[in-house]
């Protein structure tokens, strides 16, 4: 329960002390007087809430407004998972991205150099070499644009972390594909519903609306309080008019019961009471808004992450496969039946088939994420298990 909102329905104490020291002149018919005016004191004032509608309402809104903190705290946490991974990952296709992009062009380069040896025994044409020289200088320019983009990737990444990331990890190969358990988008549509955080939040910020509306119209209700005090009041003797007043103390003790009841505000009440109407409907709408919202989430994480799976898996094949093509290519090339434009496009497919392969399992790690989050289960120990699978790999920033 929040400390702010109960200090209203507990007892408020107060004590006051007082040190007074003057002097006071008298002129009555020209003649003149004069004394000191001195005292001291102190007083106990006791404040206790009987019944006060809105203070009681508050009370509500206070443990609500609590709830949703701790909601998008949980929220903040979970959401700051997803953009360090994300990241991380990021720069991991970053650099897969410029590895084919290296290995392309030193490929080229290599067959650009055998066309230019073979031109120049007159065994290729000119254009050969055209054809090489246009394609590494392509080759060049998507390295210097790859470059440019990991820069890129590591800064973001950097951002996030508050350190200059370096030796980074890869996913394994044998990374398991673990299909979501329950193997059920409805189950996990239920699920997103029942713990997601932003649909947390969103309840409980209709409680706070619910709350306020209820509280606002504790102007329409009476108040009643108690209320006690106990003072005592020195005076030192003193003139007054000539006549000596001895030294005096006074002890008041007083217990009162007060009764408040509101008549009319000059519609102040009746206003606020509307107003706080119209922020409940908005919050209500806003809840609808974000249940929407977490459903669609639910649903696509889920499909997402099925796709995934069949994606990784197709996506191995494709590497075996353009394996063999080149292989099958370099066969025929020393056989005289492939030209170096077949070579390249062999070695081009397999060069992005493997960065397809690698991306492809860190858009499956990144989305197994993202379904955990909208179901509102993500945790650190998510990120623990996904560091089991990765290796290193610090020689990638080397460069």
């Amino acid at each position: 329960m929040s400390t702010q909102s109960t200090s209203a329905i507990l007892p408020q104490v107060e004590f006051n002390a007082y040190v007074q020291r003057g002097r006071t002149e008298n002129d009555i018919s020209g003649v003149s007087a004069s004394s000191d005016n001195n005292g001291d004191g102190y007083s106990l004032n006791l404040n206790q809430v009987i019944y006060n509608k809105t203070v009681f309402d508050n009370l509500a809104q206070g443990d609500a407004t609590v709830a949703k903190a701790v909601a998008d705290l949980e929220l903040a946490k979970q959401d700051t998972i997803i953009r360090a991974a994300t990241a991380y990952f990021d720069v991991l296709t970053a650099v897969d991205t410029l590895e084919t992009a290296t290995a392309e062009k030193k490929a080229i380069g290599k067959q650009l150099q055998q066309s230019k040896e073979r031109f120049d025994v007159g065994l290729v044409a000119i254009t050969d070499v055209k054809e090489q020289q246009a394609s590494y200088d392509i080759a060049t320019a998507d390295e210097i644009i790859a470059i440019n983009d990991l820069s890129n990737k590591r800064e973001a990444l950097r951002f996030i972390i508050n350190t200059y990331p370096e030796n980074l990890k890869i996913a394994r190969e044998d990374m398991p594909l673990v299909v979501p358990e329950p193997m059920d988008i409805n189950a996990w549509q239920e699920k997103s519903l029942q713990n997601n955080f932003s649909m947390q939040s969103a309840k409980y910020a209709v409680d706070v609306a619910q709350s306020a509306y209820d509280g606002s119209k504790g102007g329409h209700y009476p108040t009643l309080s108690l209320n006690a005090s106990y003072g005592v009041d020195n005076t030192e003797d003193r003139l007054f008019s000539g006549i000596p007043l001895p030294a005096n103390e006074t002890t008041n003790a007083i217990v009162m019961l007060n009764l408040n009841v509101p008549i009319y505000s000059g519609g102040l009440t009746s206003s606020t009471v509307r107003q706080k109407l119209s922020q409940l409907d908005q919050a209500k709408a806003l809840q609808e808004q974000e249940k929407r919202r977490t459903i669609a989430l639910s649903r696509s994480a889920y499909l997402s992450l099925e796709a995934d799976i069949a994606q990784v898996k197709a996506r191995k094949q494709a590497v075996i496969s353009t394996q063999t093509s080149l292989s099958a290519t370099l066969a025929g090339y020393d056989a005289g039946t492939r030209t170096t434009v077949d070579v390249l496009l062999s070695q081009r497919l397999l060069f992005r088939s493997q960065r397809d392969y690698s991306v492809a399992r860190y858009t499956y790690l990144i989305d197994s994420l993202k379904l955990k989050q909208v179901a509102g289960i993500l945790s650190l120990s998510d990120i623990d298990e996904i560091n089991r699978w990765l290796l290193e790999k610090s020689e990638i920033l080397d460069r």
